[in-house]
């Protein structure tokens, strides 16, 4: 069953007695083969909702009431997919960014919303100087402005950020980075790089990725985990930091202790607030240490070994997607001997949040992606699509690409080892790029946000996203469309309903008693 992961970004009230929560909206979405699907929502909680399926951009704009104030369907631009990378919320639009090339010659494309009105407004085009021969790496945007970024053979990094002044100009920066050792393989580190908005869905699909770029104001921090380095033994890998400081153009290279991997990749981390979160695991130990993020010292560390139990953990150990290629059944982890050796099956992963309360919310696991399997002369055998990340205002969602017979793809993109990687190709020569369900195997602890200690109570710790997890186990079938987003201090969980066409959301907070799914009510 193909799945789309999406985000819908909307703020509701819903009752918080058991069995009687609200729906904010039930929106139509007559959504047959949509290419993108792009949310996003601004403080006084106006959202606008936007697909495009067809050759046609779709908006809907509703009010904070859940009301729909505006709906537009728009032909584009010789119907060619604008593929969202990032959207902003000015004090007059919600603006949409798009990457559009056209021979050597590449186009920042933006379009808006006006937050007032719902009007619909296609912006100037901008074109991009390039430098030659730079390769594009991705694009994203924060509260504040949109980024697309480059690199080159020398490995420099090419940023180009909105104006201030207008939206229809981009300005250029060169970042040096002389300081960082190169990889091994070309491009590794570029590889599979994500943005990490303040509002990422917390799992570790998402945190399993070992390139990860943070903003902070004028400031963006790149994190690289556990990459084998030119020159360099597999015992001196590290997290390495690099910082670009856009009112400067400097750059500045940091890492923290080095960690010798026997089975790479073995460790990961992940920045939250001013606190560098990072663990290491393998079969026989575990370990989680938490270093100040401008001084890199120590704060905290947790550490244990095969034959002990992860005390840290708030939640059972639980594995998603073990029991085949489009499985995405649950399983518990009981035996002591078991959780090691499966949490270790997979690339590292960790995400921090928090909530309305002093707590932190930590998930931690690893994700392994599908196996291969080797039949590469059947140019009828399925091939999946690349994956597409969309970086929303309310943080990065993935579009998971599509199945197809392999003799619709052309087989130079197939037999190519530079383009082979972007597609999943499971009956053929493949590739390591994490795609598809995959197996998720993880638990969740909570820490005070102080003291860093685990939280102690008597009965079950609140986990918000446990009982959205929970909710999701509890639907029957299983939602074809869903996803999982943060609004403020809650959760928002939303699915599809295909009969009724429509899309319901259900929210969890702190305090608020579990919802019932439609199966329990």
């Amino acid at each position: 069953m193909r799945k789309l992961l999406f985000s819908i970004l909307l703020m509701g009230a819903f009752a918080t007695a058991a069995h009687a929560q609200k729906e904010f909206a039930n929106i139509e979405l007559p959504m047959n083969r949509a290419e993108d699907l792009v949310s996003v929502a601004d403080d006084e909680g106006y959202v606008v909702v936007y697909y495009y399926q067809s050759g046609k951009l779709n908006f809907a704009m509703l009010s904070p009431n859940g009301e729909k104030l505006a709906q537009h369907e728009i032909p584009y631009r010789y119907a060619q997919d604008p593929q969202v990378m990032g959207t902003r919320v000015t004090d007059d639009e919600f603006i949409f960014y798009s990457r559009y090339t056209t021979g050597r010659r590449e186009f920042v494309r933006p379009f808006a919303i006006n937050r007032h009105t719902g009007a619909f407004q296609s912006l100037q085009d901008v074109q991009l100087k390039l430098p030659r021969n730079v390769t594009f790496v991705g694009g994203f945007g924060d509260e504040d402005h949109f980024y697309m970024l480059y690199t080159d053979r020398d490995h420099n990094l090419h940023l180009f950020r909105d104006s201030d002044v207008r939206v229809s100009t981009m300005d250029y920066k060169l970042f040096k980075s002389e300081q960082m050792p190169r990889t091994r393989d070309r491009y590794a580190r570029e590889s599979g790089m994500i943005y990490v908005h303040p509002d990422l869905e917390r799992n570790v699909f998402t945190g399993h990725h070992r390139s990860k770029i943070y903003s902070r104001g004028d400031k963006l921090y790149m994190i690289f985990d556990g990459y084998q380095l030119r020159g360099k033994s597999s015992k001196e890998t590290t997290t390495e930091i690099l910082s670009l400081d856009w009112d400067t153009g400097q750059t500045t290279y940091r890492t923290l202790p080095a960690i010798a991997q026997r089975n790479a990749p073995s460790f990961n981390s992940f920045l939250y607030q001013d606190k560098l979160f990072r663990v290491n695991i393998e079969k026989d130990k575990f370990k989680m240490a938490v270093y100040d993020f401008n001084t890199l010292q120590p704060l905290k560390e947790y550490a244990y070994a095969d034959d002990e139990d992860i005390a840290l953990r708030s939640t059972p150990v639980r594995q998603r997607g073990a029991g085949g290629l489009f499985s995405s059944e649950y399983e518990v982890i009981e035996k002591q001997d078991k959780v090691m050796k499966n949490l270790a099956n997979g690339i590292p992963a960790i995400t921090v949040d928090t909530y309305s309360d002093s707590t932190l919310q930590l998930t931690i696991g690893s994700y392994k992606a599908p196996s291969d399997r080797d039949n590469r002369n059947d140019r009828s055998r399925m091939v999946r699509t690349p994956d597409r990340y969309v970086r929303t205002s309310r943080g990065l969602m993935v579009i998971p690409g599509r199945w197809t017979p392999a003799y619709n793809i052309p087989s130079y993109y197939l037999n190519s080892p530079y383009y082979s990687r972007y597609f999943y190709d499971p009956f053929g020569q493949g590739s390591d790029a994490p795609t598809g369900p995959g197996v998720s195997t993880y638990f969740h602890t909570v820490l005070d946000a102080g003291s860093l200690a685990k939280v102690e109570q008597q009965g079950d710790v609140e986990v918000l996203q446990e009982r959205v997890e929970e909710y999701e186990r509890n639907l029957k079938p299983e939602p074809e469309f869903q996803t999982v987003y943060r609004y403020g201090d809650k959760l928002h969980y939303g699915y599809y309903d295909r009969k009724a066409r429509a899309f319901r959301i259900v929210e969890f907070a702190h305090g608020q008693e579990q919802p019932a799914s439609p199966e329990q009510k």
